[in-house]
């Protein structure tokens, strides 16, 4: 009998996680993240929102629900630059949005490790399909952050149906000829069917539900007036929910086409969102605040994750975490976190994920100085600091941050103050 292990099963067992058929194959599991954009808890029926998303629901069903996620910024470029380097966003100098070509020079630094290169570097097939939004210029493509391949919108926003100046293919321009998502979709089902026999890495990043609201019907011959499709309200208010409907159809591709292939038991899929809502629902929100704001509303985010046979179906999660954790956890989970960075700030969460395990007390912060100060979370507390103004508030007795007791607890509030001060003075570019 053979008592040698080999070192991936190894790890599996470490883990706790069982050996079915594909691994068996001694094949590393795939990992597939998809974000949305501008997407907040409370408009999904998940979250008790107001739009069904019957697959991201089933998908939930199957796997576990996040309810304490957050973005690490409530905009759209530094959350992303936390996500792919594990660490503050403030470190790679990325705060606040970059605005396309207006800002040459911004964007995240070639030499900056990411997730991506250590997947790259360990034999894992790359790509990002869809919105980049971490520099315009060649320089910063996703081709150099350690993405095979990349077919997408380099800025922040675009039209879903022309919007040939801010795509690309790689480095070349990339003509759109379908509805943005649906571009987005069918690359990435493509990437799957052929890569199916290797490991990979493939980063979904959609621009839905992001402003203009346009769905399949609003070409460009039959708009009225463009300026209208950006306003949050009751003209846009059945596009938007269309257009999550596309999204939700989106996920379901996904995931049909990993169970098609028979890549479903052994491919985790984390689908999660950059920043909170922009105030699109028409319901009551559980939630005070929106995107760019450091309420809970602006960073606390839907965040699902897949994975059959591996991850418990059905399970809740209310640990609080954050998007700079999934670079240690996927890593660990494909079993190359040896390859990692050694001053990431994210936390692997796998004993979590796999073995609902606590995970460890620690502050989070959301840096976004200078225009809204500084967020802080440490368990049920939350923190906002701007300048003289100090706001506190008991998440466990008042979600919506409807009461300042700052003064009712000083030495918490001391405590927490004197701990955004350091994170301020600590977490600077190249630190």
């Amino acid at each position: 009998m053979n008592i040698c292990i080999p070192i991936f099963s190894l790890f599996l067992l470490v883990i706790g996680i069982s050996t079915p058929s594909a691994v068996a194959k001694e094949s590393p599991p795939n990992i597939i993240v998809i974000l949305a954009d501008d997407l907040g808890c409370r408009d999904m029926k998940l979250y008790d929102g107001w739009v069904e998303m019957p697959r991201i629901e089933t998908m939930a069903e199957q796997g576990m629900t996040f309810t304490d996620f957050h973005s690490n910024s409530s905009v759209c470029s530094p959350t992303r630059a936390a996500f792919l380097s594990g660490r503050y966003q403030q470190r790679v100098g990325i705060v606040d949005v970059i605005v396309g070509a207006k800002e040459p020079e911004s964007g995240l630094p070639p030499s900056s490790p990411t997730m991506a290169k250590v997947f790259q570097a360990n034999g894992y097939a790359t790509a990002l399909f869809g919105k980049w939004h971490l520099g315009y210029e060649d320089k910063f493509n996703p081709v150099h952050h350690g993405f095979d391949e990349f077919v997408g919108l380099l800025n922040g926003a675009g039209d879903y149906h022309v919007n040939d100046k801010n795509w690309r293919n790689g480095l070349e321009k990339y003509k759109m000829e379908e509805y943005a998502t649906d571009i987005i979709t069918g690359k990435s089902v493509d990437f799957i069917e052929r890569h199916k026999d290797e490991p990979f890495f493939l980063y979904i990043a959609h621009q839905t539900p992001h402003n203009p609201y346009q769905t399949r019907t609003d070409t460009p011959e039959n708009r009225k007036e463009d300026w209208r499709q950006n306003r949050v309200g009751d003209e846009n208010r059945p596009r938007y929910k269309e257009m999550l409907k596309d999204l939700d159809n989106s996920v379901g591709a996904i995931l049909d086409k990993l169970k098609a292939s028979g890549l479903a038991e052994n491919t985790l899929v984390i689908f999660w969102s950059d920043n909170g809502d922009v105030g699109m629902s028409p319901v009551e929100r559980k939630l005070r605040g929106t995107k760019f704001g450091h309420y809970e509303g602006g960073h606390r985010v839907p965040a699902v994750a897949w994975w059959p046979g591996k991850i418990p179906a059905g399970k809740t999660s209310d640990a609080l975490l954050a998007g700079f954790d999934l670079f240690p956890t996927l890593t660990q989970i494909a079993g190359i976190s040896e390859h990692n960075p050694e001053n990431l700030d994210g936390i692997s969460f796998v004993d979590h994920l796999m073995k609902q395990a606590s995970v460890p007390e620690r502050d989070i912060f959301f840096g976004y100085e200078p225009k809204l100060g500084t967020g802080l979370r440490r368990g049920q507390w939350k923190m906002i600091l701007k300048g003289d103004d100090i706001q506190l508030y008991n998440l466990e007795k008042d979600l919506k941050e409807s009461t300042n007791v700052a003064a009712d607890h000083p030495e918490i509030t001391a405590s927490m103050r004197a701990a955004i001060e350091r994170f301020k003075e600590t977490v600077v570019p190249g630190s």
